[in-house]
This record gives structure tokens, sequence and C-alpha cells, in this order.
């Protein structure tokens, strides 16, 4: 790398530094607490220190290190560039606001939903179905709203522990298309599928797998236009399956593709597509949580393609999170949030509480 490179780095106010697939090559002052010039990437990377020769040097890749970070990973100039970022606290009590605000929601949404049952039973003309629909659509968005910022919640604060047992992958796999096929193409897209082609089984969470999977199929729909095309690819590497779904569209710009796997970055003003923004960190978390990473790459123009791995070993202990413990009522009154809808409301004068 140039001087003039080193000198740019050196005004980074995140911890970074370069290094090959063996040793850290140097750092810039922010990182010299955490890493040394000539430290073992192994040190840093443990097990996973083979993942730099076993994933493409496309894209942005995000791996954990022994330190407790994240490294945003990429390749600059012959030699790969990390970018530590740690879970700070805004983040933490962020997530723990959403959760505590997905809790709140879930009952009016439950409420709308027996009502709408009732009405979806009296509909008998033709005209009444088009809006029955629509609302029965929104209803579908809201509980997926509902799961995102709940389960998205949990996985960013640790509280949602993976619990793995021997699974045959490729029927897993199998059976996940068979699902989503039919309603893709309803979607007028094209789904192709390259699965395992023997049995292969390992230590997995079968319920966090498929949520990885909805949602990187989730997002690779969005951003395909009706008669495009979305891949799912699956590929043993050794001890690890590496799982790709790609799709065809416009792609991820330069601008936005560093930032996407973080939850509070800016999003594109007017942009629907970005929803909460917490679909790809939920799927790192559970690549992580299944001793694996995850990789997105975009040229911006030519479509997107998002993978992750797991880990085939056996010898792989089940991985339990410890519970983080927040006040679930945001620090208000515990009697008066809980017997709300028994209570008049004259008790919850502002005035007076």
């Amino acid at each position: 790398m140039s001087d003039q490179t080193h000198q740019l780095l050196s005004l980074f106010s995140q911890p970074a530094f370069l290094a090959n697939e063996e040793r850290v090559l140097w750092h810039n002052a922010a990182a010299s607490t955490l890493v040394a010039e000539g430290m073992p990437i192994s040190e840093l990377l443990g097990e996973q220190a083979d993942i730099l020769s076993a994933w493409g040097r496309e894209g942005v890749l995000q791996l954990p290190l022994a330190h407790g970070c994240t490294a945003s990973v990429c390749l600059q100039g012959g030699a790969f560039l990390f970018v530590l970022t740690q879970q700070n606290l805004d983040i933490r009590s962020s997530a723990t606001a959403v959760l505590n605000a997905s809790a709140t929601l879930r009952r009016p949404l439950h409420n709308l939903l027996n009502a709408a049952n009732s009405l979806f039973e009296q509909i008998d003309t033709d005209e009444a179905k088009a809006p029955a629909s629509q609302l029965n659509h929104s209803i579908y968005q809201l509980m997926r709203l509902c799961g995102q910022m709940s389960d998205g919640s949990r996985l960013l604060l640790n509280q949602f522990p993976a619990h793995r047992s021997l699974v045959n992958l490729q029927l897993f796999f199998d059976h996940f298309v068979q699902q989503v096929e039919p309603l893709i193409e309803a979607s007028g897209k094209k789904l192709v599928y390259d699965g395992l082609k023997q049995t292969v089984q390992g230590l997995a969470d079968d319920r966090l797998l498929e949520r990885a999977m909805f949602n990187l199929l989730s997002n690779a729909l969005t951003y395909t236009p009706v008669g495009g095309t979305v891949s799912i690819r699956l590929h043993q590497q050794q001890d690890r399956l590496l799982i790709s779904v790609s799709d065809n569209g416009n792609g991820i710009s330069d601008d936005v593709i560093a930032s996407v796997f973080d939850r509070f970055a800016d999003r594109p003003i007017g942009d629907s597509h970005w929803g909460l923004g917490y679909g790809l960190s939920i799927v790192r978390q559970i690549a992580r949580l299944h001793d694996g990473t995850m990789m997105l790459h975009s040229d911006g123009t030519h479509g997107t393609s998002a993978a992750f791995s797991i880990s085939l070993r056996r010898d792989t202990a089940t991985v339990h999170s410890p519970s983080i413990h927040y006040d679930y009522c945001g620090g208000l009154n515990h009697a008066l949030v809980e017997l709300s809808d028994a209570l008049d409301s004259v008790i919850y004068d502002p005035q007076e509480i």
C-alpha cells in the first residue's frame, strides 16, 4: 500500500488495519490497542481465519473478531482492509426500544386480524374482494413488521439463542424451495435453484436458517423486476456450507453497500424498499450463531448476491446466548401499565401521575 493510502487511513476515527491472509501489515492509531504489526490473523479470527481465502475477494465481508468487535473487510491494493465497529450503548438502547414497541403493537394487531376475519366471512360480492385482499395483505405485512422488530432486536441484543440439532440440510433447502417457488412464479419472476446433490448433515437451528433465507429472498424479490430471475445456490466447501441468494436487479451502489449491515445508517430518502433495515443484520447474526459469516456483493448495475456460511462440524456446541434484562414498561409504573385495561381513564391524569 502507498504512503498516501496509509495517511488516508490514519484519518479514520474507527480502528482500521491492513492484513494479508496471515498477518497484520499496518494499523492506524485508533487500532493500536487492538492489534500490532505482525500479529497473526488467527489470533483475531480464531477458527475462522481460513475464511479470507475461502470467500471470494470481491464485495464487503463482515467478520466477528476476538475483541468482541465486528469488522467490515474488503480488498484494497492487494491487502485486506479491516474497519472495526463495536455495538455501542445507543444501538443497544434503540434495539430495546424497538423490542418494546413490537410487543405493544402485537395486541392491537391481533385484534385487527380477528375483526378482519369476521368481515371476510361476510364478503359476498366481487367488488369487495379487491379491498379485502388489500386489507389482508396489509395485515400480513404488519405481522412481518412486528416479527422483524421483535426477532431482529432480540438477535442484535444476543437474546435469541440458537438451538442446534442434526439437520439434513439437503432436505431442508429442497423443502424451502418447494414452498417459495410457486409464490415467486405467481409474482411473474423465475427461481433458479442449484441445490445439494447428496445428503449433507450439520448442526443447525432450522427455524433460524429459515428466517435467514426468507430475509435474503425477500430482499432479492423486492429488487427483481417482473420477468427477472432470483437464484438460490448451495455449495459445500470442506466443513462449511455456503448459501447464496442472487438477483438480476439494478444492484446496490458503492456509496450504500458499505453501510447496508448498519441498522442505524442513513437510508435513501423516499426509498420504501429499505424497511426497518434489520434484514441483513438478522442474517449476519444467524450466520454467527452457526459459526459462520456473511458477505454481500454488487457491482451497482447487474444485481446483488448475498451469501452466508454455516459450519458443518459435528463437534460444535449448541450456542446459548445470555439474556439482557430491561424494563419492559419503559420506566413507567408497572401497576399502572399492567392494569391499564381494568382501570378508569381518570386515574391516568398526566398531572397526577
